[in-house]
């Protein structure tokens, strides 16, 4: 699954760029905004693969160039330095800024050429996924925004609406109303499993697979029960 956003000020377009993209795979998570706060959160909160953005978002405002601004703004977080992006506006002089100081993939002008656009995005989504190399995850809580390198994520566990997330270096983490899906589609990694409805466990750090028991033992000593309808999932997971 790819994790697409698309900044587009005219609603029409936008929804046409978002069926173009989820059409490449039906799979794609898409994330479509005319609002950059809107844009600026989701990015912060998410893992985006490709941002698909139009330069010029707020058309009343004589020499807005909004869109550029937003991905000047994304490109000073680390993990956005070189993930590609593509605009899609008729703003022909913007091209060599885009190029030169944005990292920009390509630059897609109005009317688009529908065949084109979509051949550009699966050039940028079969790009080596730079977030496996150092990915922060970022959860939100009482108005404040928590970060955790996913690296020191031991296991979650989910009960009553709060996910405990169990950490190497930070202790727990208690997130209100985040479920175990969304968990796994934020760590976006195969590092990570599900061993029972509740629970995720990051594979880097289990010491031992007990399928008979349903008991998966952590390096830090710590036990996690398999749930019976996972138990074949771990055992494929972990052949003996």
């Amino acid at each position: 699954m790819k994790k697409i956003l698309i900044i587009e000020d005219n609603q029409q377009i936008l929804t046409h760029l978002s069926y173009i993209a989820q059409e490449i795979n039906s799979s794609n998570k898409i994330y479509a905004f005319k609002n950059l706060d809107e844009a600026y959160r989701c990015a912060l909160e998410n893992d985006i693969d490709l941002f698909i953005v139009d330069i010029i978002l707020e058309k009343e405002k004589p020499g807005d160039i909004s869109g550029l601004q937003y991905v000047e703004n994304i490109r000073k977080i680390d993990r956005y330095s070189f993930i590609p992006v593509i605009f899609v506006t008729s703003l022909e002089d913007a091209k060599f800024h885009t190029y030169e100081k944005l990292h920009c993939y390509s630059f897609i002008e109005k009317p688009f050429d529908e065949i084109k656009l979509k051949n550009l995005m699966k050039e940028c989504l079969t790009f080596k996924d730079t977030h496996q190399v150092n990915k922060t995850l970022f959860f939100r809580k009482d108005g404040v925004i928590l970060a955790l390198d996913r690296e020191e994520f031991l296991y979650s566990e989910s009960i009553q609406h709060v996910m405990y997330i169990h950490t190497t270096k930070a202790g727990m983490l208690s997130i209100p109303y985040i479920t175990v899906k969304k968990l796994l589609e934020d760590l976006d990694s195969n590092e990570f499993i599900q061993c029972s409805r509740n629970v995720i466990v990051n594979k880097k750090y289990i010491n031992n697979v007990d399928t008979v028991n349903r008991i998966i033992e952590l390096t830090n000593g710590e036990r996690v029960e398999i749930g019976i309808t996972y138990k074949k999932k771990i055992k494929e997971n972990f052949p003996v």
